[in-house]
């Protein structure tokens, strides 16, 4: 053996020390940020299916005014950061608000078109929904459960590279489907599971590791920072309804899905129509003054520095939520495959040494050395 294939041997021997034991202290967190994942992925859809009750008319509301129910919702909840999460999709559809006092929100829904209160969800934070994201981002631990997903992104990132290394040689074999998985014992199964699962993973593990640990690290940086309140004490003195149709007028190929209403500044969340989809659906916006009805800044995806365009694309390619049912599906799927790996590594590591499974035919042990064969006298 020469030295480069020493080096070469050394370098693959310490990338399976990494991956081994990167692989047991991470297990559980793979497991359960995996399982987590591949449900929140439909997190809009789940959200909407358990309210439809309080959301949906009994007859089609003939338009959208929100001035009439904004004034009053202010006026109910002072100091609130209120927010509109996405327009009505049709003319059955309510009008919600989400109110955040915290670490607290409420929902309201009310007639889009007369503004009268339809239904209030108290404490939607402890929706499923949110509940299935505190513990996929925090693990239900606060900051401490942020710092140890933003761990656990990083040694993510860490078992892609250490198993694109250590599995290198299979890739073809696996993407060829010319690698078989062996039965002939528990641990040789749950082996080329590993493997199998693993090689198909690596991509979309990379840009979920990567994504994953990017947003973790926002929430750390976010939590670990002097908390800051933001007064919303100044009343709208233009209509809010005709900003929206000024903005259309101004901004005709801008999409708006999200408002958000702070300090006297009406926030307008969308994208442009001729944006890629990664780009997502609310990285886009305008910043409107209430008081005189006059955008005062803008801020395109598309007009960004590509550097900083390129974090901003971060966080929709994590959610999978950019480009329909198929790609959910798509995510939801492949979003198993962490807690796969983390279940069948740690099966591997649990049987080492063990003797084969009963029923499991052995082959007699050959010497290394046979015996010399003595010469007949």
């Amino acid at each position: 053996m020469n030295k480069r294939q020493k080096n070469q041997r050394n370098t693959v021997q310490r990338a399976f020390s990494l991956h081994h034991w990167l692989g047991l202290a991470a297990g559980v967190f793979l497991l359960v940020s995996s399982l987590t994942g591949s449900v929140l992925v439909f997190h809009h859809d789940i959200d909407h299916a358990q309210f439809a009750h309080l959301s949906t008319l009994e007859e089609p509301a003939s338009g959208l005014r929100i001035d009439s129910s904004l004034g009053r919702i202010r006026e109910e909840n002072p100091g609130a950061d209120i927010r509109v999460p996405g327009l009505p999709e049709g003319p059955l559809e309510a009008l919600k608000y989400e109110l955040r006092e915290g670490g607290s929100r409420r929902w309201v829904f009310v007639h889009p078109e007369t503004g009268q209160t339809m239904a209030t969800v108290r404490h939607a934070e402890k929706r499923l929904v949110h509940v299935l994201l505190d513990i996929h981002y925090n693990l239900l631990s606060g900051t401490a459960g942020k710092i140890i997903v933003l761990l656990g992104g990083i040694a993510l990132i860490l078992l892609t590279l250490t198993g694109f290394l250590l599995y290198r040689r299979s890739i073809l074999r696996v993407l060829s489907f010319r690698q078989r998985v062996s039965f002939k014992s528990r641990r040789s199964f749950f082996s080329g599971l590993h493997r199998v699962v693993g090689v198909w993973s690596l991509v979309f593990n990379l840009i979920i590791s990567v994504t994953g640990t990017y947003i973790a690290f926002t929430i750390v940086q976010s939590a670990l920072a002097p908390s800051s309140t933001v007064e919303d004490d100044s009343p709208a003195t233009v209509s809010v309804d005709a900003v929206l149709r000024q903005v259309k007028e101004d901004y005709p190929s801008f999409e708006v899905n999200y408002l958000r209403f702070s300090g006297g500044t009406l926030s307008v969340l969308g994208r442009l129509n001729s944006d890629p989809a990664y780009y997502g659906a609310t990285y886009s916006s305008l910043q409107v003054d209430l008081s005189t009805g006059k955008v005062k800044g803008t801020s395109f995806v598309r007009d960004t520095p590509w550097h900083r365009r390129w974090v901003t694309v971060l966080k929709p390619l994590h959610f999978g939520d950019y480009a329909g049912l198929w790609v959910k599906l798509l995510y939801s799927s492949f979003g198993m495959l962490p807690g796969i790996l983390a279940v069948s590594g740690f099966l591997v590591w649990r049987l080492r040494g063990r003797r084969p499974d009963r029923g499991t035919p052995q082959r007699r042990a050959v010497p290394a050395h046979p015996a010399p064969v003595r010469p007949l006298s």
